[in-house]
């Protein structure tokens, strides 16, 4: 597997700062230096990203092939790609998957096969969530369906599948609804911008018994200046969430590109001390980085119009 020491990231990621002198030369100042005293080393990639209307490149998404499945946690496995994600919950009453790569063929070939290899029973997969309808995220979604699995999805992202519709009720995952599979809660939060309907998830996991919670969000708006402004309201939203309930990793579905420590644990094997549970401020700060981003895109957006 082809990997990028994180030192070669992060000197990019240092390089790539100049393009906020450029892109962001139109924006408020001092949004994005508040915007930047908030990021760290590891969220720097994520600061310069989100600062600019058109993102920095990086690399680090890897050679886009299979990744070797890992447990993340003691009911947290990784069963992606190198450069796109895809995470099975495990509960006392089965299993929950978060998004299914790129086509039908990455659900048969990577997702089940990695989810044997880590000992999890495809058999007891539950409910499938759709972080959002962009293909990378939504291709396998038919397998599991054809499998009679329940996939969910957003109302406004199910409108964008194939399928131009959820097949029932119980397929739309709605804002703050939560979904319960045995001992496992799982919240659901709209966090729009990047597809009008993209969801973040929250759930519990415990790292050698001891409890922690997770969100796997969706970042990056696409559009202009009404996207992020209910972008904005989206990632205010979901920092309540972050504040009441406690969370302490942030997990995205393109992490090799948002976290390089996380990206190296995980494509690593997930061997040494977990790196993923960065505490609850650390989390808050970051949403409120991301926050403050994308006021000052806002004030570049207008400023062109």
């Amino acid at each position: 597997m082809k990997k990028i020491a994180t030192s070669n990231i992060l000197a990019l990621t240092l390089l790539a700062l100049a393009v906020i002198k450029v892109n962001a030369q139109d924006a408020d100042p001092a949004l994005v230096e508040q915007a930047r005293q908030l990021s760290d080393a590891r969220s720097e990639a994520t600061f310069v990203r989100q600062c600019t209307v058109e993102p920095a490149r990086f690399p680090g998404l890897g050679d886009g092939v299979a990744a070797a499945p890992v447990k993340l946690f003691d009911n947290l496995y990784y069963v992606g790609r190198t450069d796109v994600g895809a995470w099975v919950i495990e509960t006392s009453d089965g299993l929950a998957l978060i998004d299914t790569l790129y086509t039908p063929e990455d659900a048969a070939n990577i997702i089940v096969p990695g989810m044997r290899q880590l000992g999890l029973d495809p058999d007891d997969l539950k409910v499938v969530f759709v972080t959002h309808f962009h293909g990378d995220h939504s291709g396998g979604a038919p397998y599991f369906q054809e499998r009679g699995v329940k996939v969910m999805l957003s109302q406004a992202d199910w409108a964008s599948m194939p399928a131009g519709a959820a097949p029932d009720a119980a397929s739309i995952a709605s804002d703050g609804q939560v979904i319960t599979l045995g001992d496992t809660p799982i919240t659901v939060v709209l966090t729009p911008g990047h597809t009008p309907g993209a969801i973040s998830l929250i759930f519990p996991v415990f790292d050698q018994g001891m409890r922690h919670t997770a969100a796997v969000m969706e970042l990056s708006p696409r559009g202009g200046v009404d996207v992020h402004r209910e972008a904005v309201e989206g990632i205010e939203h979901l920092g309540e969430f972050f504040a009441r309930e406690n969370v302490d990793i942030a997990l995205h579905p393109h992490e090799m590109i948002f976290d390089p420590v996380a990206r190296d644990f995980i494509m690593g094997g997930a061997q040494g001390d977990n790196p993923l549970v960065i505490g609850t401020e650390a989390v808050q700060r970051f949403g409120r980085m991301v926050d403050l981003c994308w006021q000052a895109r806002i004030v570049t957006l207008e400023a062109v119009q």
